[in-house]
């Protein structure tokens, strides 16, 4: 019979051709590659959408013989690996067996959340029953070797966050002992849990509260970040009230809370933004940078998490293989310009103040910043870089400047009168000087003036102050690691505005920083770009250098306002030369007034401002004295 059969199919293929090897006959084969090949692409795309952020494993299960135990199964794989995404990818075509069994590998590419990327090929088999197709509910289509009761088990290991160095590489931040301190999510916590966390950790317990009812139950609502140190001393306080929960870590943390805060930065878990800016690697659990350098380069100091996947027994618990392994990479350190007892030291100075203060040094021959210090008390917002202050006579430097480049001298006559008007607007001097009448430029810059600045209005251009602070590297961008401003003086719109202009007033704005840079360009001779990292910061010249003679001129006028003007609170600190300055600002409707003052000894140039500060002289002098007095 089996010759028969052969011989007859033989003749048919000399006929017609179309003989085939399938039981089934004809072009079946090709019939179950396609269907079979149909079902498996839908249940690939089914399981990335299952796996996408918010996917739900029920259209992938639905395509299975066993729906709701496999939709299961792929979703606590889902969970275990961390999955942010996956690719599924059906390769070649199916292999069929007979009618109703075939199978076709998938190459699958998923995204570990906060580890990296792991590949690997599964097969998937599709049964046919009852003339449909369904794709055998089985672990191994996820990954092989699952089966019905093995597992996968996923472990991230983060690598010790590198330190933020100082000039001379000695470590600003290191990874010290921290307390993550929150409430139970529900209603656990009481009023007066809440009430604890606003008194004692200045967390709004309001807003505490409502995020813990909103939360899912079991879950650990975290409210604020502490030392270790500092939950020791609290808890006596806190541990016993009801819902109270903490967790231990660790966190790149500078010597003391306040050290350098705003500038260093601080860190915290992981938020929606803060996540983005720590890299595809990082995770929402992580304590990540959120501000200053701890932000500008979280990516660097974080390095790149290590981990590993096992396949583990599902009985026993034990390992049967590692199947992914990859290998995190240590953070670098980010070197600085600080000079760690100037910052020390600049916030000593700022502790004596009763108001808010801001206090920069920069090295005036590179630009290097050398302190940027906040103060009375510490804050994340760095004004010493951010702010944006009018800044009074400081800017007189810039205004000497203007003048001795269109022509006039330091014995130029400047006369000194109680007010001038300049097209129906009256301007005065501060209220601590007496108008002296005649007198030269040099000694309407030691006395500072107003009136006898102004008076020159009419021998400048209209483009004359702008053109003068671009000279001083005023209003350009400063291209920081972190947020700094340069500075404005917009061309005046009438001669009203360029007079207010001529004392730091009206539309000239400057940072405590950029002023520093003013002082340091009357030292150095030119203008520097600002560094607080070498190699990511911009270096070098800012402008080109002042004209010889500005520069003879300008310092001669900044020592003898020392050594015989307003700032004669600086005498005995060495060979000190300074600018003091006072601006009028309006703060909720009241005109007050911020104390300046600007200058240099040796390589460092320094601006302090005080925010309500009587006068340069009065307030922000002593300030600088003390800063002057603590370092040779």
């Amino acid at each position: 019979m089996k010759r028969t059969t052969a011989i007859v199919c033989l003749s048919s293929l000399l006929i017609t051709a179309g003989c085939s090897g399938s039981k089934s006959g004809g072009n079946s084969g090709n019939d179950e590659q396609k269907a079979s090949g149909a079902v498996i692409k839908q249940f690939a795309d089914a399981w990335v959408k299952a796996w996408a952020p918010n996917g739900k494993p029920d259209a992938a299960g639905a395509l299975t013989d066993n729906p709701t135990v496999f939709a299961k199964r792929l979703d606590g794989v889902d969970s275990a690996l961390v999955a942010s995404t996956v690719t599924v990818t059906p390769q070649n075509n199916p292999k069929c067996s007979d009618g109703s069994n075939c199978t076709q590998d998938l190459a699958v590419e998923a995204q570990l959340r906060g580890i990296g990327t792991m590949k690997w090929t599964s097969t998937a088999t599709a049964v046919k029953t009852g003339g449909t197709w369904k794709i055998k509910a089985s672990g191994d289509t996820i990954y092989p070797g699952l089966g019905d009761n093995n597992y996968l088990k996923r472990v991230r290991a983060l690598p010790a966050r590198a330190s933020i160095l100082d000039r001379n590489g000695v470590a600003l931040t290191t990874n010290r002992q921290v307390v993550i301190v929150g409430v139970a999510s529900g209603t656990k916590a009481t009023a007066a849990t809440y009430a604890a966390f606003t008194q004692y950790l200045q967390v709004d317990g309001a807003k505490l509260a409502a995020r813990a009812k909103a939360a899912p139950a079991g879950e650990f609502v975290d409210a604020i970040t502490i030392r270790a140190e500092e939950w020791d001393a609290l808890r006596p306080k806190m541990s016993a009230l009801p819902g109270v929960l903490t967790m231990g870590g660790t966190q790149s943390l500078p010597p003391t809370a306040t050290f350098a805060r705003s500038l260093i930065g601080t860190m915290n878990t992981a938020t929606v933004d803060t996540l983005k800016n720590a890299g595809p690697t990082a995770s929402a659990q992580d304590q990540v940078g959120t501000t200053g350098l701890q932000y500008a380069f979280q990516q660097q100091l974080a390095g790149t998490p290590g981990g590993t996947v096992a396949l583990r027994d599902g009985k026993t618990k034990l390992t049967i293989k590692t199947v992914f392994t990859q290998q995190g990479a240590a953070g670098k350190p980010v070197k600085t310009t600080i000079d760690t007892n100037m910052q020390k030291t600049a916030e000593a100075a700022l502790a004596t103040s009763k108001l808010p203060a801001s206090l920069v040094a920069v090295q005036a021959s590179t630009g290097q910043i050398l302190a940027a210090a906040n103060g009375p008390q510490s804050t994340n917002y760095n004004r010493a870089f951010q702010g944006r202050y009018a800044p009074g006579s400081t800017f007189k430097i810039v205004t000497s400047a203007a003048l001795l480049g269109a022509g006039e001298t330091t014995t130029t006559p400047l006369p000194c009168t109680p007010t001038i008007n300049v097209f129906g607007k009256t301007f005065k001097n501060y209220d601590g000087l007496t108008a002296y009448g005649a007198g030269t430029m040099q000694k309407a810059f030691n006395e500072s003036c107003n009136t006898a600045f102004i008076s020159q209005h009419a021998k400048l251009s209209k483009d004359a102050m702008t053109k003068a602070a671009a000279m001083f590297g005023i209003g350009r961008e400063l291209g920081l690691s972190v947020g700094a401003y340069g500075g404005q003086v917009p061309a005046p719109k009438d001669d009203v505005e360029e007079a207010a202009s001529m004392i730091g007033q009206g539309t000239v704005t400057a940072s405590p920083l950029a002023i520093s840079l003013v002082a340091a360009t009357v030292d150095h001779g030119t203008a520097m770009k600002p560094v607080l990292v070498p190699g990511k910061d911009a270096a070098g010249a800012a402008a080109s250098p002042l004209p010889a003679a500005t520069v003879a001129a300008l310092q001669t006028f900044m020592r003898t306002t020392v050594t015989g003007g307003t700032a004669s609170v600086l005498a005995g600190n060495g060979a000190v030369a300074a600018k003091t300055g006072t601006a009028e600002v309006v703060v909720n409707g009241k005109v007050t007034t911020n104390a300046w003052m600007a200058g240099y000894r040796g390589d460092v140039a320094f601006a302090v401002i005080v925010e309500g500060g009587a006068s340069g002289s009065h307030t922000a002098g002593p300030i600088l004295k003390t800063f002057l007095s603590s370092f040779k």
